[in-house]
């Protein structure tokens, strides 16, 4: 089981040869950034949706079965890690998706192919609802904890939040045992999570190293004493 990574928004208005739906993205900003911290917060709470792990709607005023479904496109043996869900809706909705008129709508859909599509015993549907509820409401200061080291006498927490800009502002936080919080600071907004690698954390000084990769060779650790 994977848990989930990303939801993508899609539309379309034609088929093409063998009926399937031929998609192309129109999330604005804000809209992306709504999404972003709704997956946040799922995946903070090991939400999966089987053996895929990202997620590709696609709104079409072709039909679809059930309103809902898995795309007949969606199968795609050489990258397994994706799936697409159509979902049918009016001419009037299809030419106002992008615009703030639908994006409730739009939202309140992307919780319907969750809920009917990838609920199970560990995640009902009031759990996913919960999730959207929190994201919506807390916007840009919802926190997802994103990773933590714990030694025998402190524990370091790095907690994301996504703004709406659609960049990242983590929080470094160093807490005791019995989770006083001792120190805590934002670190710089950032596109990626490149620079938020392992976490080194001791009575006086806590660390973040970068990930190791091509992307972070000049990149240097966040540290501070406390």
């Amino acid at each position: 089981m994977k848990v989930l990574k990303d939801i993508r928004l899609y539309k379309s208005d034609v088929d093409n040869i063998d009926g399937n739906s031929l998609p192309i993205s129109f999330a604005d900003k804000e809209l992306n950034a709504i999404i972003g911290r709704i997956v946040m917060k799922l995946r903070e709470n090991n939400f999966s949706l089987g053996e895929f792990d990202h997620l590709y709607i696609n709104f079409t005023v072709c039909p679809v079965d059930g309103k809902i479904a898995l795309s007949k496109r969606s199968v795609d043996r050489y990258n397994p890690w994706y799936r697409y869900y159509d979902i049918n809706i009016s001419d009037d909705m299809f030419s106002e998706l992008g615009n703030s008129e639908t994006r409730d709508e739009v939202i309140k859909l992307i919780k319907d192919v969750l809920v009917q599509n990838f609920v199970t015993s560990n995640f009902d549907e009031k759990h996913i609802s919960s999730c959207f509820t929190q994201a919506l409401e807390q916007g840009e200061n919802m926190l997802m904890k994103f990773k933590e080291k714990e030694t025998v006498k402190r524990k370091a927490v790095i907690y994301l939040r996504y703004l709406d800009n659609c960049q990242y502002l983590p929080l470094l936080r160093v807490l005791d045992m019995e989770d006083r919080i001792l120190f805590e600071t934002d670190l710089p907004e950032m596109h990626d999570l490149n620079c938020l690698g392992n976490i080194q954390v001791s009575s006086k000084k806590v660390t973040v190293k970068p990930r190791q990769n091509a992307y972070t060779k000049t990149t240097q650790p966040f540290s501070f004493e406390y």
